[in-house]
């Protein structure tokens, strides 16, 4: 398609791109409705996949909206403002299904159950881009790294956009890594850009610090469940759907002994720690195993613990596991999913529940395919939708063998 070329956007799939045909087979399109009638350029293919972008709207989708955000044509962190917040439930949901059917090869039964909560103003946890050379906090701009200054982005929660408001009103020059160097002095910043981790809780935490308007550490409060985090922690970023996503398996899950693989900071473990008699949790990463291991103390949980390893080596289980065999495995791993070796050494050892959290329907369908193929049912399935108005969503489902 080397000439601009009118066509229809059949759906939305899974990355966030709308799906049209041409002569030439399928292009994915950006910043599209299902319905739109575009004028599109080809610009370049991605993963084989030829990818398209938007010349003209020459007839507008009726699921379609005018963004309510300043900086939607600019900002790259959104790419579904224009869809109505119904829309992107639905498209969400339809997506979910494909992955399932079209990679996993497998239809679920059931109605998968959805959950949201407030469209804006929803994240707790965020990384602001900060440009040295021209004294900006915001965000990227749409396929570059320019930053977009904002004082105010409609995802963050109030207390995040203080600090984005105080970035932007000469605070960036109160950032520092914490050892009196300058934050932008560190050789690992490119062209003069670099990135803040906030998190809000009782109060807001950053890495690196930012003097007098941040601390080092938070804590969040989950439905009488105290997390002392760092600034630059991972935790979950949906302020509103906190305690729906870690008390969505409660009840259904239930054994002596849980495995909590991927766990960082004690998230699930301390979510579900009554369904069980003792927990491990398995992590990568020193400093959110310590994290952890302060979490369980605060919460006066001494039946769990924190374990350093790394999973996907060969033998770390084991040792970790001394011939036991857990009666349940929690999986929440990074958006490439679990590796084989993780998948064989799940169907190999067979616990007789799994709940799998992921980030990435794609993924989360491919594996579900090898559990099922391994001797498990799929018998639960919900979709929880963190992150409204861009594409991304959270999946979670219970396998039993």
């Amino acid at each position: 398609m080397a000439i601009n070329t009118v066509l229809k956007i059949e759906k939305l799939v899974f990355g966030g791109h709308g799906l049209a045909r041409d002569g030439g087979g399928v292009i994915l399109i950006p910043d599209v409705a299902a319905g739109d009638v575009v004028e599109a350029l080809e610009d370049g293919t991605k993963g084989g996949v030829r990818i398209g972008r938007v010349v003209k709207i020459v007839s507008p989708s009726p699921d379609r909206r005018e963004p309510p955000c300043p900086y939607a044509y600019e900002c790259g962190g959104c790419d579904w403002l224009h869809l109505p917040y119904g829309e992107q439930l639905r498209c969400k949901k339809d997506i979910l299904i494909d992955c399932l059917t079209r990679i996993g090869k497998f239809d679920y039964p059931r109605d998968v159950e959805v959950f949201t909560a407030e469209e804006f103003g929803y994240r707790i946890r965020a990384q602001i881009k900060v440009d040295y050379g021209n004294n900006a906090a915001g965000f990227f701009r749409k396929r570059t790294n320019d930053v977009v200054r904002m004082d105010r982005c409609l995802l963050l929660d109030d207390r995040l956009n203080g600090i984005l408001a105080g970035l932007n009103g000469n605070g960036i020059n109160s950032i520092n890594n914490n050892s009196g160097k300058r934050f932008h002095a560190d050789k690992k910043y490119i062209n003069g850009v670099s990135s803040v981790k906030i998190l809000a809780g009782e109060s807001v935490a950053s890495d690196p610090v930012i003097d007098g308007l941040t601390n080092a550490a938070t804590e969040i409060n989950v439905s009488g469940i105290k997390f002392l985090a760092d600034g630059g922690s991972f935790f979950q970023s949906n302020g509103f759907l906190l305690e729906r996503l870690g008390r969505w398996a409660k009840g259904r899950l239930g054994g002596g002994f849980c495995l909590d693989l991927y766990g960082g900071i004690g998230f699930f473990s301390l979510m579900l720690a009554d369904d069980f008699d003792e927990i491990v949790l398995v992590e990568n990463v020193a400093g959110q195993v310590r994290a952890a291991e302060r979490n369980f103390a605060v919460n006066k949980r001494d039946r769990i613990k924190a374990v350093l390893a790394d999973v996907e080596r060969d033998g770390s289980l084991q040792k970790i596991l001394k011939g036991r065999r857990p009666d349940c495995v929690v999986v929440d791993p990074p958006r490439p999913g679990l590796v084989k070796t993780m998948r064989k050494w799940l169907i190999d050892t067979a616990p007789r529940r799994v709940l799998y959290v992921s980030c990435n329907p794609s993924t989360f369908a491919r594996d579900a395919k090898a559990l099922l193929a391994g001797g498990y049912g799929l018998t639960e399935l919900a979709l929880f939708d963190l992150y409204p108005n861009t594409h991304h969503m959270e999946v979670a489902g219970i396998f039993v063998r």
